[in-house]
């Protein structure tokens, strides 16, 4: 059983499920799709079926066939050579980017994918998300996505006594260039004095949802038809009330908890309905106890999670998923118990992969905004 990795330099999550991989005596190879064109070499050969494709970064080397399993961990940008001209990078850089599209549509077309590329490319849009979650049975907020700002105002009239919160399609971090600090927009509430000037409404499309109580929420990390449910006491403090991701310097702890059962076939429904082997799904829990459907990221973090809850299991999990190529609820997991996160910190993996990748790869830092879904 051999996996295929794709995604960029310094990933702690590439690095943690390449060892446990290794712990459980599978193979893998990792490609970084910003090394094209610095550092990765690929060709497609098409003349008659089945077709070649070919990738190699002098230290491993692979053709198609060679993978049972893909995980497409997260796409990169390219990464522009010393000295080309910006005329000659806005041409190359483009023409990376369509390679590595071809790439991956035509190099394991029989593997298993982690997620389907296809799928992933339907999940990353909110609206059809939210959509899915109200067929399989969930309670959504009321929703618009607009640069409309009759349209914002008339929905914020609707909703203004209940509140009405605004948030990006992705979450946004970017880098002050004179200080250097590092900033975020995280979910905020939308107040009537934001909806005066026609400009900034119409000029970035935006998500306008009614606010929900909330008495928490979860966390439900699906792999498979496993389902591994965090609390998030997000109330207990004014920084995170919003938006839990929001306080950076003391970020909530995560509690194992479990999830009524009709929950959890919903969002083993939703898994399957979006053509997902793995997702992030979040929930707010209402003061009434109903669980109302916000998002599911198809590739979020979990490391996080098992940091603080090592009970989790989430990397033996996941790396179960990969070689085994499904998950259930009584499963048996590959390895043992000391194939945890706390395992991989200990053995000085990422230290050596962190290492080698700013080494042997090219180094990764995209220009202006960085977006992380």
């Amino acid at each position: 059983m051999t996996v295929l990795i794709l995604g960029f330099p310094l990933d702690i999550h590439i690095h943690a499920v390449r060892w446990a991989i290794e712990q459980a005596g599978g193979r893998h190879q990792t490609v970084y799709t910003p090394d094209l064109p610095l550092v990765l070499r690929s060709s497609m050969h098409i003349a008659q079926a089945p077709q070649a494709v070919s990738v190699g970064d002098g230290r491993s080397h692979g053709v198609s066939g060679d993978w049972s399993t893909v995980w497409f961990r997260r796409s990169g940008l390219p990464m522009r050579p010393p000295g080309m001209s910006d005329a000659d990078w806005a041409v190359a850089s483009r023409e990376c980017d369509y390679h590595i599209r071809n790439v991956r549509r035509l190099i394991a077309p029989d593997a298993f994918w982690v997620n389907d590329i296809a799928a992933r490319e339907v999940v990353l849009l909110k609206m059809p998300q939210l959509i899915a979650a109200a067929q399989c049975g969930f309670a959504i907020p009321e929703t618009l996505y607009s640069n409309d700002p009759d349209e914002i105002r008339r929905f914020w009239g609707e909703h203004c006594k209940a509140g009405v919160i605004f948030k990006l399609h992705l979450q946004t971090h970017w880098h002050g260039q004179s200080s250097g600090e590092r900033h975020a927009l995280f979910t905020t509430e939308l107040r009537q004095e934001n909806l005066q000037d026609d400009a900034p409404l119409a000029g970035c499309p935006a998500i306008y949802q009614r606010k929900v109580e909330k008495a928490y929420e979860l966390r439900v990390i699906c792999m498979d038809e496993r389902c591994v449910v965090i609390r998030l006491d997000s109330q207990s403090r004014d920084s995170t009330r919003l938006d839990w991701r929001s306080d950076m310097v003391a970020p909530l702890k995560p509690a194992l908890v479990a999830l009524p059962r009709t929950v959890e076939e919903r969002c083993i429904a939703l898994m399957r309905k979006l053509g997902l082997a793995f997702g992030c799904i979040d929930l707010i829990v209402t003061p009434d106890g109903e669980h109302i459907f916000l998002e599911v990221n198809e590739m979020g973090q979990f490391l996080w999670v098992e940091q603080d809850e090592p009970r989790s299991d989430l990397l033996r999990c996941f790396a179960t998923l990969l070689l085994n190529q499904r998950l259930g609820p009584s499963t048996r997991l590959v390895g043992d118990e000391r194939l945890r996160y706390a395992g991989f910190l200990a053995s000085g993996a990422w230290e050596r992969g962190y290492a080698e990748d700013g080494e042997s790869h090219a180094k990764y830092s995209p220009p202006g905004i960085i977006n992380e879904p």
